[in-house]
């Protein structure tokens, strides 16, 4: 596993919310309640970003449909109308976070 580095620990925040772009990987870096998650930046059912999405409980809802996935079950989608959303596993290394990747 390669860990590939996103953001340093100290711009972390509730509230934070920040798109990467990696070759072909969009990631969407973003915490709330002290938890991070790392995952698509884009809603796998027509593509609108997540960047002004809102987690409640744990799930992410798009804001275009208010589709919610579970972000602690490998971003099912909750009502099956959808793919599920990927997310990735987050790592620490040092002072900074990012994603392992195969």
């Amino acid at each position: 596993m390669r860990f590939l580095p996103l953001d340093k620990l100290i711009n972390l925040h509730d509230g934070y919310r920040r798109a990467f772009k990696i070759d072909q990987l969009e990631i969407l870096l973003l915490q709330e309640a002290g938890k991070v998650w790392a995952v698509s930046s884009r809603c796998p059912h027509q593509e609108q970003s997540l960047i002004d999405a809102e987690i409640i409980d744990e799930q992410l809802l798009c804001p275009r449909h208010h589709f919610a996935f579970e972000l602690a079950n490998d971003g099912v989608q909750v009502d099956g109308l959808c793919a599920s959303l990927k997310v990735f596993a987050t790592a620490y290394e040092g002072n900074e976070i990012g994603i392992l990747l195969p």
